[in-house]
């Protein structure tokens, strides 16, 4: 007959630690965008004047040093920088007009708690948006 070995003690101690650091760390729940912005970020323009692209959300994706936003998930990319401090996105797409006139569409975002907030920007509209990150 095969006897059991009784855990030790300090295997027990170490198990239930490891358990209750898991724990805390599921309970943190997701960081904020002033700590750790990288990832996707969606939400809807809301305009504010002229004629936006509201029909679709809008996406702002931040990787380590590089943002782009896609406003109405179309086809215009905004490209741009995140601030040092993760208290500033800006991106912006050079376009020229049929007269052949260059302006530019804007993009400029800001943490707000647990989502990020930002102005959206062109010849043909003023809007500004609330984003949040999408749930699985």
């Amino acid at each position: 007959m095969r006897r059991l070995r009784k855990p030790s003690p300090q295997f027990s101690f170490l198990s239930v630690a490891g358990t209750g650091l898991l724990l805390l760390s599921a309970c943190s729940g997701p960081s904020t965008p002033d700590r750790d912005p990288v990832g996707i970020w969606t939400g809807a323009l809301v305009t504010d004047q002229g004629t936006c692209p509201t029909d679709q959300n809008s996406t702002l994706q931040i990787g380590a040093h590089a943002i782009s936003f896609t406003p109405g998930d179309g086809a215009l990319v905004l490209k741009g920088v995140r601030g040092p401090d993760n208290l500033h996105f800006h991106a912006q797409l050079q376009m020229t007009d049929a007269n052949r006139k260059p302006y530019a569409i804007v993009f400029n975002g800001y943490p707000v708690g647990q989502a990020i907030g930002g102005t959206y920007g062109s010849p043909s509209c003023r809007a500004h948006i609330t984003m949040t990150r999408p749930t699985r």
